[in-house]
């Protein structure tokens, strides 16, 4: 009875994606990302993944603070960075061609650099709106009993969850990893690519508790 449900539909391909950043403006002029990682999955099972140091048209200045958490290293940044306009045709091709696209709290920051990657190349990005996966309103739905209820739009759902605000509710992606007991190394978070990792498994327990 419950086969239509995303948790049995082994089918569809996922792209979870997840940028480390200068700073937390949503404005480019301020703020750019410089690492962007993407795994991409067939139900449960890893297909590929993508790690990218990412080359800008001017220098970053990531805050002190930003720094200390995510452990960018100018040395190695500088080693490593691709110019964007490299990485954003396969950026653009596993978003585009996936069913649903996920991160933790991708509707809160993610999605807005991701609309500013299109915009940067003169391409459209409103097809991906509808594909959307934010483990992080999802998961406040859930621990708030605030159920999706069609015809409400999946979209429209997250977008109101994510504004619900209460004192006490915790679903960052490490407390979620904690709260489903999931092994992990939780002191390499904020790294895109090991903060994936963990989105990956949160998302695989958290769909068992959510009806679309």
């Amino acid at each position: 009875m419950d086969q239509h449900l995303l948790r049995f539909d082994n089918d569809k391909t996922y792209v979870f994606i997840d940028c480390e950043t200068e700073n937390l403006c949503l404005n480019r002029r301020h703020n750019l990302p410089w690492q962007i990682a993407m795994i991409k999955m067939k139900g449960e099972r890893k297909i590929d993944e993508k790690d990218y140091i990412v080359k800008w048209e001017r220098d970053l200045s990531v805050s002190k603070e930003a720094a200390r958490i995510t452990r960018f290293s100018p040395v190695s940044y500088k080693k490593r960075a691709i110019p964007f306009e490299d990485i954003f045709p396969t950026i653009d091709d596993w978003l585009t061609n996936c069913d649903y696209i996920v991160g933790h709290n991708i509707l809160g920051f993610d999605f807005y650099l991701i609309k500013d990657f299109y915009s940067h190349v003169g391409k459209p990005y409103q097809h991906l709106t509808s594909k959307i996966l934010d483990t992080h309103s999802i998961a406040k739905g859930v621990k708030l009993g605030l159920s999706y209820k069609p015809p409400e739009s999946l979209l429209e759902y997250q977008y109101k969850i994510l504004n619900v605000k209460k004192r006490g509710l915790r679903t960052s992606l490490s407390v979620l990893g904690k709260d489903f007991g999931i092994p992990h190394n939780y002191e390499k978070l904020h790294d895109a690519l090991v903060d994936l990792e963990l989105n990956v498994k949160v998302w695989n327990k958290l769909k068992y508790q959510i009806e679309f």
